[in-house]
């Protein structure tokens, strides 16, 4: 895809080791000519428990992204990156009244805008949003969520409302600040100081894939999702091509332990063990005559 020349970005998900879908997903793209330098990146994670967690995310992140990134669209951006969190609202709850099974269905949704040296952020549900500066990482969202006695989304895209109460910000950027959007399922399990390690280097792939890799290490309990966004030059004019990775990352799978329920089962070679022993009894008794077991409980006994 095309990208302002100045901002690199990497992006990285997986469904975890527990869970048996993503309903995670993230957001990247810019206008069809990005030469002005904007940029919409978002990350939304579909409510888990609920139907449609894995739908409603993706319909909040395309509805947005339809409505910001209209090449067609007039008005300023920050009125029409707030028209797309609301078209998110209504693009999921409509979907929720078509079918009874989905009307609670709902999702995070935490986007960044990139215009220029300003960031337009746009929250709503416990995804977050990080800038970090000078070997220092700040979190620019607040959770809207209740974690005890268990996890509750207090805001959200969806979940039975046809609008949403959205925080929206404006961000200051400088030439080497380094943007961190990630789901619930990294930060909730990387701590804060190993997290803000785990971005202070490598290009803005490797420290998504870090990110997520860290998060499948402390064991993968939900899906986890990172996209870094480097700002190089606030200020550079035209574009550069770029491959986001199309299936989960990291791929290797010596780069992650494996989950209990996927590594191989012991059955099948204690079967095997055991007609091997009873083949070999017979072939003994057939051969020379020998009775194996009896030969054996004499010599145990």
């Amino acid at each position: 895809m095309r990208l302002p020349r100045g901002i690199e970005v990497g992006a990285a998900t997986h469904t975890g080791l527990v869970r048996a879908q993503n309903e995670d997903d993230y957001f990247v793209g810019t206008l069809p000519q990005p030469a002005a330098g904007l940029l919409l990146c978002a990350v939304a994670d579909g409510m888990g428990g609920v139907a449609g967690g894995a739908e409603a995310s993706r319909l909040a992140l395309r509805a947005l992204g339809a409505t910001l990134l209209d090449g067609q669209a007039s008005g300023a951006i920050e009125a029409r990156f707030r028209d797309g969190f609301r078209a998110a609202s209504a693009r999921v709850f409509a979907e929720a009244s078509t079918v009874s099974a989905l009307r609670d269905m709902g999702t995070t949704l935490t986007a960044l805008c990139f215009a220029g040296d300003t960031v337009h952020l746009g929250h709503v549900g416990d995804t977050r949003a990080y800038r970090c500066r000078r070997n220092a990482c700040e979190c620019l969202t607040v959770d809207h969520a209740a974690r005890e006695p268990e996890n509750v989304l207090l805001r959200c895209i969806g979940g039975g409302k046809d609008h949403s109460d959205v925080d929206h910000a404006r961000i200051d950027v400088q030439a080497g600040d380094r943007f961190v959007l990630v789901s619930d399922g990294v930060w909730s399990v990387v701590p804060a100081a190993d997290l803000a390690r785990l971005v202070a280097r490598g290009s803005a792939q490797a420290a998504a894939e870090a990110l997520v890799t860290a998060a499948l290490r402390a064991g993968g309990p939900d899906n986890a999702t990172a996209v870094v966004v480097d700002v190089r030059d606030p200020a550079a004019a035209g574009v550069h091509e770029v491959d986001l990775p199309r299936d989960e990352r990291p791929s290797g799978r010596e780069r992650w332990p494996r989950p209990g329920s996927l590594r191989p089962a012991l059955w099948p070679w204690l079967l095997w063990a055991a007609a091997l022993v009873v083949l070999a009894a017979a072939a003994s008794r057939w051969a020379w005559g020998v009775d194996a077991w009896q030969w054996f409980t004499h010599r145990v006994g």
